[in-house]
């Protein structure tokens, strides 16, 4: 049987390593955030518990070598594989799809693990994990929609929306997968229904963008673009996550 993580504190400290790609962090100050309330020595004592159970854990989970600890310092060694599930991203639109589908939360459950400090890292990464999930997903998506696959395009599209139901983008990306599946109808209908939650939540009117989509689709113009075509987003992001140990 695989040694058990025992430690809440554990899991804080594995998710804040792993959102801190290949970084070395000192002992004494992950003991200082895991432990603001102690003085210097407990808190110290209290993380080389912490570390022997996690070292095992991580040896057993994720291999040898991912989790380096040093006399002085303590990081997570990727080696270039995949460990946590936003490894697997960039290269695999079902990773997405699963992570959408779930509606995980980077280290659901710790916000009370430690002080404000540990509080306010948490927060300022969950959104950026976030933009990185979304991005990554309009990106799928995007590339879903330019080669005709418009089945797994309006999938992607749909949980998109779902996480931002005033996002015209996502609605107009659902509103091509539609129109290009041959089904008019459900796009104009997919206009709609974001035309009335921005009016009625924001009390705004949908994008000229949106606008001119729309009378694309109710006149018949073929939408299906080619990937050249597509806005470029900047370079690969750094895709870093902690929920698939």
């Amino acid at each position: 049987m695989p040694p058990q993580l025992i430690y809440r504190k554990g899991w804080a400290l594995l998710g804040y390593l792993a959102a801190e790609p290949e970084r070395r962090h000192s002992r004494l100050a992950l003991a200082m955030l895991l432990w603001p309330q102690l003085g210097e020595p407990q808190a110290m004592t209290n993380l080389r518990q912490v570390l022997c159970n996690l070292k095992r854990y991580c040896r057993s989970e994720l291999g040898p070598g991912v989790l380096c600890v040093e006399r002085d310092g303590v990081a997570v060694r990727r080696a270039g594989r995949a460990v946590f599930d936003i490894d697997r991203l960039a290269g695999e639109p079902a990773e997405v799809l699963a992570i959408l589908e779930g509606q995980r939360i980077f280290l659901a459950g710790m916000d009370d693990v430690a002080g404000v400090d540990f509080r306010a890292w948490l927060e300022s990464t969950r959104l950026a994990l976030e933009a990185e999930l979304v991005g990554v997903a309009e990106r799928h998506c995007d590339r879903m929609l330019a080669t005709g696959r418009w089945d797994a395009a309006l999938h992607m599209a749909r949980l998109l929306l779902q996480r931002d139901a005033w996002n015209e983008a996502h609605a107009r990306r659902m509103m091509r997968a539609y129109a290009g599946h041959g089904m008019r109808a459900a796009a104009i209908n997919a206009y709609a229904r974001i035309q009335q939650a921005l009016r009625r939540d924001l009390g705004v009117d949908t994008q000229d963008e949106t606008r001119r989509l729309l009378a694309w689709i109710c006149e018949g113009i073929d939408l299906a673009p080619l990937e050249a075509d597509l806005p470029h987003a900047p370079g690969r992001p750094d895709l870093r996550w902690a929920l698939a140990v």
